[in-house]
């Protein structure tokens, strides 16, 4: 079984190459695969030519064939030697050699009537090279300063209208190359001419049935099937049917014969000092689309190579690769863009050859062509390339027009729409011009839709990481609903900003309001427009009227430097604008409420009175209790117990405060929670019998009392009412937070 190559393959590995290329069946299938490329490049070089060098240049089509014919073979070899996967083929295609025949047209147009045609043909060439040099510098320095992948972010129905419209000036460039007239509702009446239409009507037909076979047969063998077939119905009616193909050729159904005129040398430079601004100028709009046009479809075609050879390339190389070629092809005497053909790449994949071996041959194929093949191009019908033209066009209007009708929203296809009529009526540029402001429009529009607000819930379901004891947590629990949390997203600016007011005036204007402090929390905001500003405003003016605290927390510092411009967060004594976190703002918030009703400052809270609070047992039935715990009087800083270690007892803060911490990425430790007087620590892992899941560290000193396992079991046998009344402690503490969550988790849902 023959090798497939790996991504490794696509290395350049000399060794390797020559290897594979001594064995006989690998050489046979280079050169077949080689064969069929070749056939359907050499098919459409001849429309390209005609493109470029027709019209008042059409004298110098052979000289145009050869500059095609250079153009590749310098391409295909850098990109052979370079390029970052061994599949890759360079070739030339319809969308530049139509924008590059604009740019000669512009040219043509700009020179006197009466330039000689030989200045006429130089100085085409050289603004053409020169427009290939600078769309080359352009890919390359994209790839250069890494930025190719940047392109991966323009909006999908800005490419799809930009290539559904160049597919229309592919297809109307097919009508140019075969009776130079174009496909308008003023030149219809001549193109229904019998004549005119006995000459375009077979590249048509030849164009539409390889689309067909294409959607009936998946296999990169229809294109050169198609044209084997037709060139041969063509030669079986020209000999049998009308029986004079010197007649056939003299009417003009065969390309010109160029057998002996297929020749380039670099024109006469000193043109150079003659090209005159206007020129320039004239054509500067179509060079500008040109490089637009090379960046889009360079970008596309690489990214198809991706899928086709199912593995990633470097995007970047590539691009380097392609501008270094397009650059060293104009400077040698050619200077028509060539870039990825995925129909080639993928014969070169389905025939599992290596494609630097094929880059070889071909540059030998096309070599052999401009020296002593040139003849062969006297024998292509004219139908053919001016219907790889019309197939091209059709194929893209069909992908990007018709196709992506069913794959995109109605808005996203009007967009579509309107740049593929506006580039098809009035040129590129206005078309992707005008698709821009429709797809800004569309995205403020769409954009302005989207919810601002990520989570809404109260202080009642939501808490800081501050445990406190059980008659504050109730105190909260009742007047958690005071604490409104609003957790703002994405990027606002003045709909979302608007919308967002009109909400918080709704909820905070109803009847059954109880809110005294709203927080803003913007993690999970990006940024927001300055004209947002105003919205925040009023939305300060709104909660100052309803007596209500203001509080932002997590914004990034150019949005506080905004807000604290804006006077929407203003400090004052003892009340805080902005906090670093959400965490902090409940707790300053829930301190608020705790302080109102004589909660907040609480030194120290009994084991006793935590029983008493949740059982029945109370007073004397306690009074067996302190023997059983171990009193430990703390210091700032001090360890409790760390990560890891066993389980051997829970203790009750008396007094005091203490950090939870959590060890994670060697050395650095994670806040969790912080616990106050009223709480107790390490219940969970004391019952289960679990190692420590997180280190407690003292960071206000204080009291502690140890209940280890040891003492329990004594209590359960010499004093069972007061074990059990622990054990309903620490059952109530836990149905508590359990509580706690499900409330949460409940309000997130609904």
């Amino acid at each position: 079984m023959a090798q497939r190559f790996s991504p490794d393959a696509s290395e350049w590995d000399l060794r390797q190459t020559l290897r594979h290329a001594l064995q006989a069946r690998m050489l046979l299938r280079s050169i077949l695969a080689s064969s069929i490329i070749w056939l359907l490049m050499a098919s459409a070089m001849p429309s390209y030519a005609e493109l470029i060098f027709g019209g008042q240049l059409s004298g110098y089509f052979a000289v145009g064939l050869a500059i095609v014919l250079v153009s590749e073979i310098v391409a295909i070899l850098i990109t052979g030697i370079f390029s970052s996967d061994h599949a890759t083929q360079v070739i030339q295609q319809s969308p530049t050699a139509v924008i590059q025949g604009l740019v000669a047209a512009s040219v043509v147009e700009a020179l006197p009537a009466e330039t000689p045609p030989e200045t006429l043909f130089a100085t085409v060439f050289l603004v053409i090279a020169l427009a290939s040099v600078l769309a080359g510098i352009f890919v390359a320095l994209l790839g250069v300063a890494r930025v190719g992948d940047l392109i991966r972010y323009i909006p999908y129905p800005i490419i799809g209208g930009f290539m559904a419209g160049l597919g229309w000036l592919i297809f109307n460039a097919g009508f140019l190359v075969l009776d130079g007239l174009r496909l308008n509702a003023a030149s219809l009446p001549v193109l229904l001419e019998g004549e005119i239409l006995s000459r375009w009507l077979p590249a048509l037909a030849f164009a539409l049935s390889i689309l067909a076979l294409q959607i009936r047969i998946k296999s990169t063998l229809v294109m050169p099937g198609v044209i084997i077939a037709s060139v041969s119905l063509f030669y079986f009616w020209a000999t049998i049917i009308v029986g004079d193909l010197d007649r056939i050729t003299a009417q003009g159904w065969l390309l010109p014969n160029v057998s002996n005129d297929l020749v380039w040398t670099l024109p006469d430079l000193s043109v150079l000092s003659e090209i005159s601004p206007a020129v320039l100028a004239a054509s500067a709009g179509d060079v500008l689309t040109l490089t637009v046009v090379l960046a889009l479809n360079l970008f596309l075609r690489a990214s198809a190579l991706e899928i086709i050879v199912n593995r990633e390339i470097n995007l970047n190389r590539e691009f380097i690769v392609n501008g270094a070629a397009n650059i060293a092809s104009s400077i040698s005497g050619g200077g028509v863009l060539a870039y990825h053909g995925p129909i080639s790449s993928s014969l070169v994949e389905t025939m599992r050859v290596n494609g630097r071996l094929v880059c070889f041959i071909l540059a030998i194929m096309f070599t052999l062509t401009l020296l002593i093949g040139g003849a062969l191009f006297s024998l292509i019908p004219r139908f053919i390339p001016a219907g790889l033209l019309m197939y091209f066009g059709l194929r893209f209007m069909k992908e990007w027009l018709i196709e992506s009708r069913s794959k995109l929203p109605r808005q996203d296809y009007i967009i579509v729409a309107v740049i593929a009529l506006a580039t098809a009526l009035l040129g590129i540029l206005p078309g992707i011009a005008l698709g821009m402001v429709g797809a800004i429009m569309a995205f403020v529009l769409e954009y302005s839709r989207m919810e601002v607000i990520k989570q809404e819930y109260t202080g009642r379901f939501h808490r800081s990481n501050l445990d406190r004891s059980f008659a504050q947590n109730q105190l909260l629990q009742r007047e958690g609903n005071k604490i409104l949390i609003f957790r703002l997203q994405g990027f606002i600016f003045f709909g979302t900003a608007y919308r967002f007011y009109e909400h918080v005036k709704s909820r905070v204007s109803r009847a059954d309001n109880l809110t005294r402090f709203m927080i803003l929390d913007f993690k999970s905001v990006r940024g927001f427009d300055v004209s947002t500003i105003v919205d925040f405003q009023k939305l300060k003016r709104l909660t100052d009227e309803s007596d209500i605290e203001l509080l932002v927390s997590s914004a990034l510092p150019h949005l506080q430097q905004l807000m604290a411009d804006g006077a929407i967060t203003e400090s004052r004594e003892a009340k805080p604008a902005l906090f670093d976190d959400l965490d902090h703002a409940l707790e300053w918030c829930e301190s608020a409420l705790l302080k109102e009703h004589n909660l907040q400052e609480v030194a120290r809270v009994t084991v006793a009175q935590q029983l008493e609070e949740h059982t029945s047992i109370a007073g004397r039935g306690l009074r067996n209790l302190q023997k059983y715990l171990e009193r430990m009087e703390t210091q700032s800083g001090e360890t409790i117990f760390n990560q890891g270690d066993e389980s051997d007892a829970m203790y009750f803060i008396e007094s005091g405060r203490v950090d939870v911490l959590l060890q994670v990425e060697g050395e650095r430790e994670l806040r969790l929670r912080s616990m106050t007087a009223g709480v107790v620590i390490g219940e969970v892992g004391f019952y289960l019998g679990k190692a420590r899941s997180a280190s407690i560290v003292v960071t206000e000193s204080g009291v502690l009392q140890r209940l280890s396992h040891e003492a329990l079991r004594q209590m359960e046998t010499t004093d069972p009412q007061t074990a059990a009344a622990i054990h309903v402690l620490i059952a109530s503490i836990l149905s508590d937070r359990l509580a706690t969550t499900n409330r949460l988790v409940q309000e997130l849902v609904d």
